[in-house]
């Protein structure tokens, strides 16, 4: 299948869902249909879908037909996870791209957080300390600041890196001394309280402490092994 074919079955599905016919969860129009509108034989119409398939463009559902998903961060996470097996990349630039949306998370809901949204984040940080459980709460608390961002973008970009990194992060609470994790939990108190004082210095302060003692425990885990 030439680039050129795969991209007017593409261009086609795009038009669809600009023009507002087409909408994630709605089934994609026949490989019948799709050949015939574009003059394209059947395989290739498949080849195209399984390529937008594994792009996690598209989902299909035997005996039913294709359908437009939004599962496009599993191709991400895919893609990085191959990078690290590759080694073209590593967990302290992955960390990076984290600690940069997180910071813009913070900045994007800091007056956005309501009463009820404070109430939430505190339970969460104060389950943390559930031994077993603290990598899972954790991430809890960094989705619910994604939530609240509400920036689609960013929250398929760190669900993604989040899957990479879900190991990283158990192992963190696992393996670190008492004093790092101490001091991990009480980033996230006083995220919590920069939110409530209005302090929005003493915010990006304490993400970026957060995951300043990540790298830390990233480069030692390297030395280690």
């Amino acid at each position: 299948m030439e680039n050129r074919e795969y991209f007017a079955v593409l261009q086609y599905i795009k038009a669809l869902i600009i023009q507002g016919e087409l909408n994630i969860g709605d089934k994609l129009p026949t490989e019948r249909h799709l050949s015939e509108t574009l003059s394209l034989s059947r395989n290739t119409v498949r080849d195209a879908i399984r390529i937008m398939s594994s792009m996690g463009l598209v989902e299909s559902r035997q005996g039913s037909g294709n359908y437009l998903s939004n599962k496009i961060s599993r191709n991400i996470s895919a893609t990085v996870d191959f990078m690290l097996l590759l080694e073209q990349s590593n967990y302290l630039e992955i960390n990076q791209i984290r600690r940069a949306i997180a910071l813009e998370c913070f900045r994007n809901i800091f007056h956005k957080c309501t009463p009820r949204d404070i109430r939430l984040l505190k339970k969460v940080v104060e389950k943390m300390h559930q031994k077993h459980r603290q990598g899972h709460y954790d991430k809890l608390f960094h989705n619910i600041i994604l939530r609240i961002s509400n920036n689609k973008l960013m929250i398929s970009i760190m669900n993604a890196l989040s899957v990479i990194c879900e190991d990283l992060i158990d192992n963190l609470f696992k393996l670190s001394n008492q004093e790092t994790l101490k001091r991990i939990v009480n980033s996230h108190k006083q995220i919590i309280e920069s939110i409530v004082n209005r302090d929005e210095l003493a915010g990006y302060t304490a993400v970026n402490e957060h995951y300043d003692l990540v790298d830390k425990e990233i480069c030692r885990w390297k030395e280690v092994l």
